[in-house]
């Protein structure tokens, strides 16, 4: 469905990709691990035209394009196949729950606001919101207004959603909310590019683990294998600190 090759990235001397290939088949769920500054979130934006890479080629549903001059009718009409989920959640707080979720199918997608509020309904009780459809962002907790993101994702129906650090801005007992329905997407075959530290999600959901480090992708398997016998020595120091950071910090919700 989708593969990346060879994305670089510079912001001025500050070289962030250096050169990443990456491959997401259909049904995957692929989590990309790795400390601050290791590129992750930068080749999500790029996979998803929110920064323009400096190089590289991209496949999506067998058409290949190369990155940083790609048209902007091309950009629009791969966009269409995808959703993207913020770790800010970007809803617009003057909008209702149910309004944030149908303003880019009415807007963007020009579907009727009848149909639109029926796939944002139904969309928002995926995520168990359906008694909150009219509540705004102010009066939702942290984790509501992300499942709220998420059900903004799922009713556009993309082929593939892309999460960045969905949990980051949550605390435990919320993060729990946002990573059950995470769970449910995976078990109905959704497609997901995430970028995540939570390596239970990655251990126990995701298909296939990406460990990146310094712009490079270090390490890159099935999840079992890279979890259960990572082959880099620096997977395996990155594994083992950060599994005895959250053991300390939190509950395994899944």
């Amino acid at each position: 469905m989708l593969e990346v090759k060879n994305v670089k990235k510079s912001f001025g001397a500050l070289e962030v990709l250096k050169g990443v290939d990456l491959t997401v088949n259909k049904g995957d769920v692929v989590a990309i691990l790795g400390p601050s500054g290791s590129g992750k979130t930068t080749l999500l934006r790029c996979i998803n035209f929110l920064e323009t890479a400096d190089q590289g080629t991209l496949i999506f549903d067998g058409e290949e394009f190369q990155l940083g001059r790609v048209p902007k009718r091309d950009i629009a009409r791969l966009r269409k196949k995808t959703a993207f989920v913020f770790q800010s959640y970007n809803l617009f707080l003057n909008k209702t729950a149910l309004q944030n979720v149908t303003e880019g199918l009415i807007i963007a997608r020009k579907m009727p606001k009848a149909q639109a509020e029926e796939a944002g309904r139904r969309a928002l009780a995926k995520v168990g919101l359906s008694d909150r459809w009219d509540y705004y962002p102010g009066q939702l907790s942290g984790g509501q207004q992300q499942r709220v993101a998420i059900a903004r994702a799922m009713a556009a129906e993309p082929e593939i959603i892309y999460f960045d650090e969905p949990t980051s801005a949550l605390d435990p007992e919320l993060t729990g909310e946002v990573l059950t329905v995470m769970r449910q997407l995976a078990d109905e075959g959704m497609t997901m590019l995430v970028v995540t530290h939570e390596l239970s999600f990655a251990r126990t959901v995701s298909s296939h683990t990406v460990f990146m480090e310094g712009g490079v992708v270090v390490e890159s398997g099935p999840s079992k294998e890279v979890f259960g016998h990572p082959r880099e020595a620096r997977t395996r120091a990155f594994l083992q600190m950060e599994e005895a950071g959250q053991r300390t910090t939190r509950s395994d919700f899944l």
